[in-house]
């Protein structure tokens, strides 16, 4: 929006459109630095996506230098952190972008530190996953207690923060942003002056028509089930788009299995995202079920089936197997490694009564129940079973480990669905974060950090580099940050 008299209702040297971690790191970052900051947040509180986040990516950091891994095991370096991105990425990630994060997420470690969270361990996300690299920095209290800390420290450092305050339309001024027009918490238009703008709306995931348009989900997007409450409906992207600039790789999403209707610590979801058996709505196996052991990968498969609608079938047997003996795979925080599903029993009757689970003493009953073909789940399983038999699934070669039977009734199925976390590409930026066009020249006054930028992924979320998205969206709001000081001399 270009106005040649504007006038505005009041002004900032930065305004952060945005309050989750990305955003608030930036806006933390730029008032230490001197700049006078507002904060617009859409919603009632701040927190974004990053309330949900567990742990944080980071390399070379002072906690990795300080603890020790087991034996043959080891911390990466920095220059490991690189090539995985890249090699990830299948080398369409942006370099510069990508040198950015693994530079600047050490020290992101520290300033938490500093602002007093603590951290409990470095590790990986998934238990007994041969490729991920030891970067999870788990902090107290996790993503939530992390983004309390840094609100407090917004509000110490004079960050002026408007929740409730959506921000609709950039303003432009001789090819340069020069401010925000948003709405106040009564629904007023506002108009806000500023020097520099730092998109940080958390990306598009949550917008089923954006998804269809961007995203190769196109098929499966009406058919997603959002199992954490968030609102990223790609704000920060639309308003770019409007005043010039291009995107890059904007495709790729997080997405993670989920039990229809259920949260990620339902006992019921966290016994469906175990490499049991799993069909779809033809009622036939459709992958080895080990993918479950890196949930995006998981969720891109359960993503590609008809409908997005996948069945994990399991029996009596298994029931008390997750109960007693625990989980075969981990979920992170959410479900951990042998954590016994000591609710899964009572969380399936009660699904099965609300009509969101299956029940049948018999596989053909399970079926019909289902609305599935009786004769071709019935020869689905005989078909498992014999696999289980012979230690070997010669279908899609799932370790013989979790090839459990699925014999003694009742029988179950749970109702798993793809789960978009957040979209992880969008509007193209340099390595200073900075927006550019179409020619890759940096749009004057404009900024993209966490989920609204692209340049770190390929198609699919690395899980490999376990808290990745957390990672960078402090270290990109900081970066962010401090090239707006530097460049207005603060």
């Amino acid at each position: 929006m270009a106005e040649k008299d504007m006038t505005f209702d009041i002004e900032y040297d930065v305004v952060v459109i945005g309050g989750g971690g990305s955003g608030k790191s930036a806006a933390l970052t730029a008032a230490k630095g001197g700049l006078s900051v507002a904060l617009l947040e859409k919603m009632e509180h701040t927190g974004g996506t990053s309330i949900y986040a567990e742990g944080q990516a980071a390399f070379e950091s002072s906690e990795q230098k300080t603890r020790k891994l087991p034996e043959g095991k080891q911390f990466p370096s920095k220059e490991e952190g690189f090539k995985r991105y890249i090699d990830y990425s299948h080398h369409r990630a942006n370099t510069d972008v990508v040198r950015m994060q693994v530079s600047n997420t050490a020290e992101t470690i520290d300033l938490m530190k500093k602002l007093g969270i603590e951290y409990t361990d470095v590790n990986i996300y998934a238990y007994d996953q041969p490729h991920e690299l030891y970067t999870f920095h788990r902090p107290e209290g996790l993503g939530e207690h992390m983004q309390e800390v840094l609100l407090r420290a917004c509000v110490n450092a004079g960050v002026d923060i408007f929740t409730s305050t959506p921000a609709k339309k950039l303003l432009m001024k001789d090819n340069a942003v020069v401010g925000v027009q948003a709405l106040d918490s009564k629904g007023n238009r506002i108009n806000i002056g500023c020097k520099d703008v730092v998109l940080a709306s958390g990306g598009y995931g949550n917008s089923p028509e954006l998804v269809k348009k961007y995203s190769w989900l196109y098929r499966s997007a009406d058919y997603t089930y959002q199992c954490v409450p968030t609102e990223n409906t790609g704000d920060g992207l639309n308003m770019a788009l409007e005043i010039g600039a291009d995107t890059d790789n904007i495709g790729p999403i997080m997405i993670i299995p989920c039990a229809r209707t259920k949260t990620l610590t339902s006992h019921v979801s966290g016994a469906g995202s175990q490499p049991v058996l799993w069909v779809n709505k033809t009622g036939k196996r459709f992958a080895s079920e080990e993918v479950a052991m890196s949930f995006a990968d998981a969720g891109n498969t359960i993503a590609m089936q008809p409908q997005g609608t996948v069945y994990a079938i399991i029996d009596s047997d298994t029931i008390q197997h997750l109960m007693n003996d625990g989980s075969d795979i981990g979920l992170g925080d959410f479900i951990e490694y042998h954590m016994k599903l000591t609710r899964l029993q009572t969380e399936l009757d009660q699904d099965v009564e609300a009509g969101i689970a299956w029940k049948g003493n018999s596989i053909e009953e399970l079926a019909k129940s289902m609305g599935l073909d009786a004769q071709v789940l019935a020869d689905t399983v005989k078909e498992y079973n014999e696999a289980c038999d012979n230690h070997y699934d010669s279908l899609f070669f799932k370790p013989s480990k979790f090839l459990r039977h699925v014999r003694k009734g009742p029988f179950y199925a749970i109702n798993m669905a793809p789960s978009v976390l957040v979209s992880d590409g969008g509007i193209r930026v340099n390595g200073n974060m900075q927006v550019t066009d179409e020619k890759y020249k940096p749009i004057t006054g404009l900024y993209a950090v966490g989920n609204d930028a692209s340049g770190l992924y390929g198609d699919t979320y690395n899980l490999d580099v376990p808290g990745t998205a957390n990672g960078f969206a402090h270290a990109s709001g900081r970066v962010a940050a401090r090239h707006i000081i530097k460049t207005l001399g603060a």
